[in-house]
């Protein structure tokens, strides 16, 4: 080293500390790292790496050692391929560790810097009303986002397609069209739901059987608690294999998050616990993903849709769950992706405080209902409009878009026929016409 060059020796400290589980001694630190220091100025670099909760003291006096403590001991042990990583089972003090209230993961400042980024000013609207203006953006959003995370290719317009129109990407696998169109139904779920759902037994097992339908191996797996081992591929983590297990640690998570006050800590400890639990076959990822969102929404917060969520974080931040019982990596990639994503949600509004979700589900069939009025009939018929849109249209829903159709109608000028693909000609003959 040259002479006077500055010396990182926390840097030091931490490259000799990683990878090692058990961590290392004063003493070995001190052989490992080479450094021409005396035990006491050593002491001062490790006790400030410990108060910046870099790394951890296990052990007491003598038989202290010192190993890297969250993000750095998880990109750490990371490094190394899952089949060189020791083998871990379901712990289930994890779970039992946590008091609701009492032992958060969200400190108070980042639930203050989440509550602050999350919040929107509505007025004086009924609860949910939220939901309902950001629908149709969050649904495209969290589906695309979720489903990329589990490996699919859509990109963000051909989800768009997709879940407006019904369109369908080719050259694509068909699965990955299900597990968008399955986003799509679990979301719409909540948020028609959302002043009667949360983080219930009940809730839960619905939004995992809209999750995974047509996606498991038997049906009979959707919306209950799996029978079955799981292996968790690129992971050196093993869940729990016992039926009467699994039953026993999900219901001691649904009671600890019927206890939780805050929204966003319920969200991130359901992110945490619902993965490592594995209580499903399968979908228990995208389950988390899109059930997180019920206690924010619930508080008309600003929805969490994991398009802004650094996706190789959050899945190592998985993974350090998984393996070391760490969750800091997930926290940091929750907390940041939920502050950018406000962004994108904070400022949407709608003209009116209550948007029909009906209405923005069968918005391709109210444009078609307009043109058919229009170019083909010519005049406004609500018995033939009625035959036409009890076609595609739920008969509980079909009142109410008719309603939306006539006032579409009656609001046609010359400056909105784009809105519907209507040439003007046309809409001069329906005047004509319809006088």
């Amino acid at each position: 080293m040259a002479k006077g060059a500055r010396i990182d020796y926390q840097g030091v400290i931490e490259t000799a500390l990683s990878g090692l589980d058990d961590g290392l001694s004063l003493d070995e630190i001190l052989i490992a790292t080479k450094l021409s220091v005396d035990r006491s100025t050593l002491f001062r670099q490790v006790t400030r790496l410990m108060d910046a909760c870099r790394i951890e003291r296990v052990g007491s006096a003598r038989s202290s050692r010192y190993r890297l403590q969250g993000i750095p001991r998880i990109r750490a042990h990371l490094a190394k391929p899952y089949v060189q990583r020791p083998r871990v089972n379901y712990d289930r003090e994890f779970l039992n560790r946590y008091l609701p209230n009492k032992t958060p993961f969200l400190t108070a400042e980042e639930l203050d810097q989440l509550t602050k980024a999350g919040h929107v000013d509505l007025g004086a609207v009924p609860a949910g009303t939220y939901a309902r203006r950001v629908y149709e953006r969050f649904m495209i959003d969290l589906s695309y986002a979720s489903s990329k995370l589990e490996g699919n290719t859509y990109n963000l317009l051909d989800t768009e397609r997709l879940v407006r129109f019904g369109e369908e990407a080719r050259d694509k696998d068909r699965k990955e069209a299900v597990m968008i169109l399955n986003h799509k139904e679990a979301i719409r779920f909540i948020v028609d739901h959302i002043t009667e759902i949360d983080l219930t037994r009940r809730d839960l097992f619905d939004v995992h059987a809209l999750l995974s339908d047509g996606l498991l191996t038997d049906p009979a797996y959707s919306g209950r608690l799996r029978q079955s081992v799981v292996e968790i591929g690129g992971s050196a983590y093993a869940p729990l294999d016992n039926n009467a297990q699994i039953e026993e640690e999900f219901d001691v998570l649904l009671a600890k998050l019927a206890e939780i006050e805050n929204p966003f800590e319920k969200a991130f400890c359901l992110t945490v616990f619902l993965p490592y639990l594995q209580p499903f076959e399968d979908v228990n990822k995208r389950t988390s993903r899109v059930s997180a969102n019920i206690p924010l929404l619930k508080y008309d917060l600003c929805p969490l849709s994991f398009i802004t969520v650094d996706g190789h974080d959050y899945l190592d931040g998985i993974l350090g769950v998984y393996e070391l019982k760490d969750p800091s990596l997930l926290k940091q990639a929750f907390v940041e992706g939920y502050v950018r994503s406000a962004d994108n949600y904070r400022n949407i509004r709608a003209e009116v405080a209550n948007v029909s979700i009906a209405a923005l589900e069968y918005r391709a069939d109210v444009k078609e209902a307009v043109r058919k009025v229009v170019c083909d009939w010519k005049r406004f018929d609500e018995h033939a409009l009625q035959e036409f849109l009890a076609v595609t249209v739920k008969p509980e829903h079909l009142k109410e878009i008719l309603a939306v159709v006539k006032k579409e109608v009656q609001g046609l000028h010359d400056g909105n026929l784009i809105r519907f693909r209507l040439s003007h000609d046309a809409f001069r003959h329906f005047q004509e016409a319809d006088k």
